[in-house]
């Protein structure tokens, strides 16, 4: 049996450290919401509620807030996890625990609470608990950054480019990963600086001797026998496998197992986006794009009066794009090139020091603030703020004979910005990968999913503003 690595102490120090916070912090927001509730009653006239009643709430609380917290994945290693993703995971939580106390509260007549008391107890605990789960997540990452708790990672996969894989475990120090080297059938050699330490043949060997704490797999479909004897092999050493689905593993889909006749079989879930969670969706966008427009129609103003001075030509630029069930429409954008830049070139993706771009136009297009036009798209009903990126006719006659599955973006709405876009898949990049964030987002939505994307698309956009005008 294979001993707890340092990574797999320190990971279990930061989980005890989660629920240490939150079972603090749990307690702190029925106290805090007791104190304010009541401060002001000082007279002795006033009689005020047993505090033991409260901190019998706080406990209950803090119970049901780590429960669901846990049942959430809240408690498993999540160092890829945005502060989005923590603050959304917290506020879920509580939600759900408050409700079931205001609940139980109602149906408990030995003592009345005080609704306003609950009232402040979802704000403060909603604070409390998002805090306190950041600052543990921050000094985690703090320790991460100066080397401690490290994963050991390998590699393992066949005649595929690992180079995007590698990013994801070498880009960012206070993930914790530490990407040891790679494993391959046929030695083609070193993945830029990743040296290529052996086949497949080989793994046990190298994980024994390179002290592996996770490994990452990615098996085109020709090998994908090798995958029970990975994972078998895994489980045998107590270290963690992921697995980097391709296309064919893609096919399947989320599912579930349903028996028919007493025999088992597999069900392909259907769209998530479709009856009452699309209008939910559609709501949002509504919602969300009238006030745009509104708080933003200064900024377009402004923008097609420099437009207007930059180059001649009209202030926008209409361009056809697929959207759901392969409908064509004229999505918006501001005009970044130069008037009918393609009459004699035709279609093809913009490059670096691009001679159509204006000077403007490079601007707007290096902030990603040319798109924001298709706020009256999303108004019209076209697309949605969030969702795969239209593509033009040519582009998806093209993709739709060379990559599997390449259709199934079209099932529902195009987005403004999309789970591809905010990982850094823009423009001119693999459209297989791409493809695979989309169809991740499509058999995965929510609600909340939506959000998170909104809220880093808003952030990418800031800070790419702030890059630009730092370079100027």
């Amino acid at each position: 049996m294979r001993k707890s690595s340092p990574a797999n102490i320190f990971q279990g120090t930061m989980l005890a450290l989660r629920a240490v916070s939150d079972a603090v912090c749990s307690v702190a927001t029925f106290i805090f919401a007791y104190e304010i509730r009541f401060a002001a009653i000082t007279s002795k006239e006033a009689e005020l509620p047993p505090q033991e009643n409260y901190i019998a709430l706080a406990i209950l609380f803090t119970v049901l807030n780590i429960y669901f917290m846990a049942l959430s994945g809240m408690y498993r290693p999540m160092r890829g996890a945005s502060r989005i993703d923590i603050v959304f995971g917290a506020v879920r939580a509580s939600s759900i625990s408050l409700v079931i106390l205001l609940a139980l509260s109602f149906f408990y007549r030995d003592f009345s609470y005080s609704r306003l008391t609950m009232a402040y107890a979802a704000i403060i605990g909603y604070i409390l608990l998002s805090s306190g789960r950041i600052v543990v997540v921050s000094f985690e990452r703090a320790l991460l950054r100066c080397g401690n708790g490290q994963k050991r990672v390998l590699l393992i996969g066949t005649g595929r480019s690992f180079e995007r894989i590698a990013e994801k475990f070498t880009g960012r120090a206070d993930l914790g990963y530490k990407l040891i080297g790679y494993v391959e059938e046929e030695k083609s050699g070193a993945l830029g600086s990743v040296p290529l330490l052996g086949s497949l043949d080989e793994m046990e060997e190298i994980i024994v001797t390179h002290g592996i704490d996770m490994v990452v797999v990615s098996l085109e479909s020709g090998y994908h026998d090798r995958m029970k004897d990975i994972v078998d092999l895994c489980d045998k050493r107590a270290i963690e496998c992921l697995i980097d689905p391709d296309m064919v593993e893609l096919l399947v889909g989320p599912r579930f197992f349903e028996e028919v006749c007493g025999s088992p079989l597999i069900r392909v879930k259907g769209l998530r986006i479709r009856g009452f969670n699309a209008a939910v969706k559609r709501a949002m966008d509504i919602a969300i794009s009238i006030p745009a427009l509104i708080a933003l129609s200064p900024f377009f103003f402004l923008v097609a009066v420099l437009i207007r001075m930059d180059s001649p030509g009209p202030i926008f630029y209409m361009q056809k794009r697929v959207g759901m069930d392969g409908r064509v429409f004229w999505m918006f954008k501001f005009r970044t090139m130069k008037a009918d830049a393609e009459a004699e070139s035709g279609p093809g993706w913009s490059k670096e020091e691009d001679p159509r771009v204006t000077r403007l136009g490079n601007m707007l297009r290096k902030s990603s603030l040319d798109e924001v036009p298709q706020l009256i798209n999303v108004l019209k009903g076209e697309m949605s703020l969030v969702g795969p990126r239209p593509e033009r006719p040519f582009y998806v006659e093209k993709f739709e004979k060379g990559i599997p599955r390449y259709m199934e973006r079209h099932k529902v709405k195009s987005g403004m910005s999309g789970w591809a876009q905010v990982n850094g898949l823009r423009g001119d990049t693999s459209i297989s990968e791409r493809l695979q964030y989309d169809l991740y987002y499509i058999e995965n939505w929510s609600i909340w999913f939506d959000l998170k994307i909104v809220i880093l698309t808003i952030f990418d956009i800031l800070a790419t503003v702030k890059n630009v005008a730092l370079k100027k």
